[in-house]
């Protein structure tokens, strides 16, 4: 599904704190690229927090890499790691601090270490976060490592209720997991060609068969209502898929 733009390219929510607390020392683990990722030319990592003033910072990474970042001790922000092919945008990978947060233990000559696992749920509930914020309501309010844990024992692929919705629904009292759950799934042709979900939770579509007509096989996808965007060794891919299975592809 195509994306909402929820903010700027790097904005994690973040709590009210800084310069309070202290600073910290963080190690951050960067996510491998998902199985349907695989091949995708050219993928990175632009990872993005606040420092312990309050200034944003970011940095340039490579799947499964870690690096140490230096924070705020405990306020409350959204780490977001923002995947992206040959400069496309793919969607995120993050955390929520403190919440993620593991103790490693200290060995001989080393002292303990504070690390957070970037995940892809986790970029999820970080949009989440964000989108709140946007909105003007305390993300941290709401417990929403436990709303994304429901949305993944209810859907493959929590995006498919996209975060400027939850947020919305959260602020008027108006949400339910029950939002998150399997939507029927049409199948779709695709162009021929290899073409990679933006979601981390999505196949990859496959070939169909070859009839000997052209070159480059079609694949079959199979997608639900809504708009949904691939990305090709050089263009993309934008599906809008209606509630009885018509689709209307367009190739940029």
């Amino acid at each position: 599904m195509a994306a909402a733009v929820l903010s700027a390219a790097c904005s994690p929510a973040t709590g009210s704190s800084f310069g309070k607390l202290g600073q910290a020392e963080l190690r951050v683990v960067l996510p491998s690229a998902p199985a349907s990722w695989s091949a995708l030319p050219g993928l990175d990592f632009r990872l993005c927090w606040r420092d312990a003033g309050g200034r944003m910072r970011s940095a340039l990474a490579p799947p499964g890499s870690s690096l140490s970042i230096e924070l705020e001790r405990g306020v409350p922000q959204a780490i977001l790691a923002k995947p992206s092919s040959v400069g496309r945008s793919l969607l995120p990978a993050g955390a929520l601090y403190p919440e993620g947060l593991t103790i490693v233990s200290a060995s001989e000559g080393r002292r303990r270490r504070d690390e957070l696992r970037l995940d892809w749920p986790g970029g999820y509930a970080s949009s989440v976060a964000l989108a709140l914020e946007e909105a003007g309501i305390d993300p941290w309010a709401y417990d929403l490592g436990r709303l994304v844990d429901a949305a993944m024992a209810n859907s493959s692929d929590p995006w498919l209720l996209p975060p400027l919705e939850v947020a919305r629904r959260l602020s008027a009292r108006d949400f339910r997991i029950s939002l998150f759950k399997e939507a029927e799934r049409f199948r779709v042709i695709l162009p021929g060609g290899t073409w990679w979900p933006e979601s981390p939770f999505e196949d990859i579509p496959v070939p169909e068969a070859d009839t000997g007509q052209s070159a480059e096989r079609a694949s079959l996808a199979r997608l639900s209502p809504g708009l949904w965007r691939f990305l090709g060794r050089d263009s993309l891919l934008f599906v809008s898929v209606d509630e009885s299975g018509g689709s209307t592809i367009l190739e940029y």
